[in-house]
């Protein structure tokens, strides 16, 4: 009986790790829209002929999640030699130029593609970057505070932004498609200036003004101007016109 146990646990160990039963043979791919499928499984090959059960997952989806349009992926197994990767992409949020070439990039910076010729997202401008490429994140601090201002912003007021101009990270600026001009400042007090916008913005359209800027860099003092402006203020100065009541 020992010797016959000992064979049992001997021949459960060479199914186990052994056999070519539990080979990887096929990898299947769930939830792609604009990511290649064939790219992913290209990263997912990796676990081609290895065990299943000795697979690291993990490396797997740390390879898939290289991808420029995969934001997350997850991995799993199923008997008798199949890998499952299930994909979440990127969203598209905001386009930038670079070389005449226009780029989508989603709401943290991440260049996913070139924009299809007639894409309309708002514009992430007033630095210049020469060589974007797919995969490639944004991570200059101004570039970082735009973004983080824009992913402030309530949906219904992202609707509005034709652009985000951020020349340095203490001067970023809204340009809603109304022609209006936000002077938004640094990426501080996001919450607080999100909410006096909103409300300046709905004031304003209830007595059925337009103006040339509204300025809420200081929330808890917002200032409109209804005189044409060609361009933001520098940060520091007072605003010149009356304040929002």
């Amino acid at each position: 009986m020992g010797a016959a146990l000992v064979a049992t646990a001997i021949a459960l160990l060479w199914v186990a790790f052994w056999s070519p039963w539990l080979a990887v043979d096929k990898v299947v791919v769930i939830g792609t829209r604009h990511a290649s499928r064939s790219a992913v499984t290209a990263r997912a090959s990796m676990a081609a002929g290895r065990n299943l059960l000795l697979l690291s997952t993990g490396r797997v989806q740390e390879a898939v999640e290289e991808l420029p349009w995969v934001r997350r992926a997850r991995v799993d197994r199923k008997l008798p030699g199949t890998v499952r990767v299930f994909v979440t992409e990127r969203t598209p949020a905001l386009l930038a130029l670079s070389g005449g070439q226009r780029w989508l990039l989603d709401a943290y910076g991440r260049v996913v593609a070139p924009a299809p010729r007639h894409t309309r997202l708002p514009l992430l401008a007033g630095w210049v970057e020469a060589d974007l490429q797919r995969g490639l994140r944004l991570s200059s601090p101004r570039t970082t505070g735009a973004l983080r201002a824009w992913r402030s912003l309530p949906r219904r007021l992202k609707d509005e932004v034709h652009a985000v101009i951020a020349p340095t990270r203490e001067r970023i600026t809204l340009l809603l498609e109304d022609g209006t001009t936000v002077r938004y400042g640094s990426a501080q007090r996001l919450t607080a200036k999100s909410k006096v916008l909103r409300a300046v913005l709905a004031q304003l359209r209830a007595e059925g003004r337009t103006v040339a800027y509204i300025d809420v860099r200081v929330p808890i003092r917002p200032a409109v101007s209804e005189a044409p402006v060609t361009a933001p203020a520098p940060p520091g100065r007072g605003p010149p016109s009356k304040t929002a009541r």
